[in-house]
């Protein structure tokens, strides 16, 4: 189901479903996932199922790492994607979004492999394939159950 590339037409061009998501993406973030879907040609479906994962879409999300915000942006990571404040819900989803969009890049479109090494790090993902760890084989899994049922949605 995700071997191309969400910045294809047929992908890019689909609406939000916004709420097929296992909580309906509020219409605020939906309206940046949109510009950020636009932006950076990546599926604002996929885009919202990471956000659902990351946070269940809170912009003041912490994890026990410290990572930050909507995407769930390490620091290190949002000051070199060029987010000033990860708590800014449309600097941090296009932050996100812009990271995502480089690895979908780095991995040949191969959505696999680019939600495992936006979960685990792309040198890890380089080295060890999209199962790296038994977290990113779960994250993995958990983005497409929900895209799939975004796009069942519409």
């Amino acid at each position: 189901m995700f071997a191309k590339s969400p910045a294809s037409a047929a992908l890019t061009s689909r609406p939000l479903a916004a709420q097929a998501l296992p909580i309906a993406v509020p219409e605020y973030l939906a309206d940046i996932i949109r510009e950020a879907s636009a932006k950076y040609g990546v599926d604002p479906n996929l885009i919202a199922s990471v956000a659902f994962k990351e946070s269940r879409y809170n912009p003041r999300a912490v994890s026990r790492i410290g990572a930050e915000g909507i995407m769930q942006l390490k620091p290190k990571t949002a000051r070199h994607l060029g987010v000033m404040d990860s708590f800014d819900a449309k600097q941090n989803v296009f932050g996100g979004v812009k990271y995502l969009r480089k690895l979908l890049d780095q991995f040949g479109g191969n959505v696999d492999y680019a939600l495992a090494a936006y979960n685990a790090g792309p040198t890890l993902v380089a080295q060890v394939g999209p199962n790296a760890t038994a977290e990113a084989t779960e994250y993995v899994s958990t983005i497409k159950r929900y895209y799939a049922a975004a796009l069942a949605a519409l």
